[in-house]
């Protein structure tokens, strides 16, 4: 008896743990507005999923300081990219990015990886699912964000949205290329 109380109250306690995870709806016009950390300064930096359809996403930015652009990903790149797009956004250009390339989403290829071998090709280096600890864990508005923590054996960390559909990246921590993102709101 006393094994079955027990076993009720641990499901009870992870139920409610769960149910604490928010998972915002994710949309064609949804924003993302982040910090990024470059160079040892900080920008406001904001997206947009301005135009989303199978086959093509494009997101808008503006990084304050420097304007405003795009990138689009095609059938391709949303397929089967293992790279990112790390290179200085264009004021006033929408930029089409290579078929190996993403930026601020896992490509389906990357996401069924993580899904299946709890483990994800990212710019030749191979991320872990990890555990976060209770530090680790991504909020807006005081509510944890239902997000995923990836760990390469650099200490390199993204944060991905636990969304099949919108894998998006909540936050870049050691990145290699020196652009790191904590997200600030989703609206």
């Amino acid at each position: 008896m006393k094994n079955i109380f027990l076993a009720f109250f641990s499901m009870m306690c992870l139920t409610a743990l769960s149910q604490d995870k928010i998972s915002p709806v994710i949309k064609q016009g949804t924003k993302f507005n982040y910090i990024v950390h470059t160079g040892g300064q900080d920008y406001t930096f904001s997206t947009s999923l301005d135009s989303v359809s199978l086959g093509y996403i494009k997101i808008g930015w503006m990084i304050e300081g420097l304007g405003s652009g795009g990138w689009i990903m095609k059938k391709n790149s949303l397929e089967k990219a293992t790279h990112g797009y790390w290179d200085q956004p264009i004021a006033g250009s929408d930029v089409e990015l290579p078929d190996d390339q993403n930026v601020l989403i896992l490509s389906s290829a990357q996401w069924e990886s993580m899904q299946k071998d709890k483990k994800v090709a990212f710019d030749d280096q191979n991320f872990l699912v990890k555990i976060p600890t209770d530090q680790q864990l991504q909020k807006l508005n005081g509510k944890v964000l239902d997000g995923i923590l990836l760990e390469a054996e650099n200490g390199f960390r993204i944060w991905i949205l636990n969304n099949s559909s919108f894998p998006m990246v909540l936050k870049i921590e050691g990145n290699p290329h020196d652009i790191n993102l904590d997200l600030q709101s989703i609206d």
